[in-house]
């Protein structure tokens, strides 16, 4: 596996892009058509305001035993959900195709908070629903599978 350089890699934010997602909209193919419209290959998710009809997410479940990663459930929660904060980074796979891992915390009409993984395809925007992504220069990531440890990691280089 390579290793993390303690120095960082240093990038520029580039051109910053917001839309209102449409009604019915995935979340996560909305953002991955913004950043495709607009020419992004590499960015992070700014902020997004608004509600979902429903949430759909991957939270952790118990670890297994001679495992490294906890696995994971699928958890589906009705709505309306209103997005308290969603944080994630836009790039590339070793195969040039784009991608993206975000999590988020929504609250429910329960009162109850929720938060995860977002699975995609299965997040549809409600009302009000804009998010701005900022887009990411001078470095690559591109998610690499490891032999190694048997896990994808994200690469960041300088370009």
């Amino acid at each position: 596996m390579a290793k993390a350089s303690a120095k960082g890699v240093y990038g520029k934010l580039g051109k910053i892009v917001s839309r209102q997602l449409p009604i019915n909209t995935d979340l996560l193919e909305g953002i991955m058509k913004l950043c495709t419209d607009n020419g992004i290959r590499y960015g992070t998710i700014l902020t997004t305001v608004g509600s979902l009809s429903k949430l759909s997410i991957l939270v952790p479940g118990p670890m297994q035993e001679g495992k490294t990663e906890a696995t994971t459930k699928t958890q589906v929660i009705p709505g309306p959900l209103q997005v308290l904060s969603l944080v994630g980074v836009i790039f590339e796979t070793d195969k040039g195709e784009m991608t993206s891992h975000i999590h988020g915390t929504f609250i429910g009409a329960d009162g109850k908070i929720y938060g995860g993984d977002l699975i995609e395809g299965k997040n549809p925007a409600l009302a009000r629903l804009v998010t701005v992504i900022g887009e990411v220069t001078d470095v690559s990531w591109i998610e690499r599978f490891d032999e190694e440890s048997k896990q994808r990691f994200l690469y960041v280089n300088p370009l």
